[in-house]
């Protein structure tokens, strides 16, 4: 669904694209919401994938239309970070209560009725006129023969890629190694939104993170004070602790955006912004079976593996921000 995104944006309206992905995600939790065995959550698993459509144009417009330079890395640290922070504070903790008092079902359903408002919401923002850029139609395969956005692609690769292996099974850890319930589980997710505002913020207003890779390389420090804390340390104030820093995980994902936003052609957004979203799908489904694999081997493995691989993800990350300095525009001052 992420590859026709790329055309589709160039010929449809953010706003439409949006409103429709969002009709398609309604349809998909709700046919998870009534699946009884895991095989029947695959349609609405397909279904839902649909909703991603809408995604590479959203970031190309925010790109088009937050500037250069050190505002377009605000621009997409508040609206993808900071932003959604109030519901991913408060949904976790009632997700936990529901999952708790009435089913895991229910979630679900609670989730298709609030999508259907966002669908209203989407459909009444007025359109403005697309921007059709000159020259012959874009391809995948011509921007990613753009070295400075080839090398960002397959950093965010190998960041989401370690970062999810991981964090992706810590609620298992926790409910099978310690014990935490569900409803516990929900709280600790509410801790790691506030950890990805805070970070955010910090990014936001804090001159040596406006560089992108800068606040990626924060973000992805945050993750690793939680598989160390966990690794070493148990308690109720551990986990808070360590989920809080987990919020880190969220802001280093987003934080790829203003990054592709720095090395690419404005002729080129539209493609970059879906490649994006499908490498980063690639790494999100890749890393799970490898956790899963190392947590069968042993429940702290995919921790240590986490651990291990950041050091040479470290490194990368220092190449590429000397690499990419000279190719990047001149910081833009914030507007008062």
């Amino acid at each position: 669904f992420l590859l026709p995104s790329g055309p589709l944006g160039d010929r449809v309206h953010p706003e439409r694209l949006a409103a429709g992905g969002r009709a398609f995600a309604v349809v998909g939790l709700v046919l998870i919401g009534v699946a009884q065995r895991w095989w029947q959550l695959l349609p609405g698993i397909v279904v839902l994938s649909a909703a991603t459509v809408a995604f590479p144009s959203i970031s190309n417009l925010i790109a088009e239309r937050a500037g250069n330079g050190w505002a377009r890395t605000r621009a997409f640290t508040l609206i993808y970070t900071v932003g959604p922070s109030g519901s991913y504070l408060v949904m976790p903790i009632l997700g936990g209560i529901i999952a708790g008092v009435i089913s895991l079902h229910a979630i679900f359903y609670l989730s298709a009725l609030l999508t259907a408002g966002a669908v209203t919401v989407f459909a009444t923002v007025s359109r403005r006129p697309l921007v059709v850029h000159e020259g012959p139609p874009v391809t995948y395969r011509e921007t990613l023969a753009q070295r400075p956005i080839l090398i960002v692609f397959l950093l965010q690769f190998a960041t989401i890629f370690v970062l999810s292996v991981g964090v992706t099974l810590l609620p298992n850890f926790l409910q099978d190694v310690h014990g935490v319930g569900v409803e516990q589980l929900g709280w600790l997710g509410s801790l790691a939104a506030i950890g990805t505002a805070l970070i955010g913020v910090v990014i936001s207003r804090t001159r040596p993170f406006r560089r992108p890779l800068a606040g990626i390389a924060l973000s992805t420090g945050a993750v690793v004070g939680t598989l160390g804390l966990l690794l070493v340390a148990s308690g109720l104030p551990v986990y808070a602790l360590a989920y809080l820093l987990r919020g880190g995980y969220g802001a280093s994902w987003n934080g790829f955006y203003s990054a592709l936003g720095e090395v690419t052609p404005d002729r080129l957004r539209g493609r970059v912004y879906a490649l994006a979203e499908i490498v980063a799908g690639v790494a999100v489904t890749l890393a799970p079976f490898a956790a899963g694999w190392l947590y069968a081997l042993r429940p702290t493995g995919p921790m240590i593996v986490g651990l291990v691989l950041v050091v040479p993800l470290f490194a990368a990350m220092a190449w590429a921000e000397r690499a990419l300095r000279p190719l990047a525009p001149a910081l833009t001052r914030e507007r008062a």
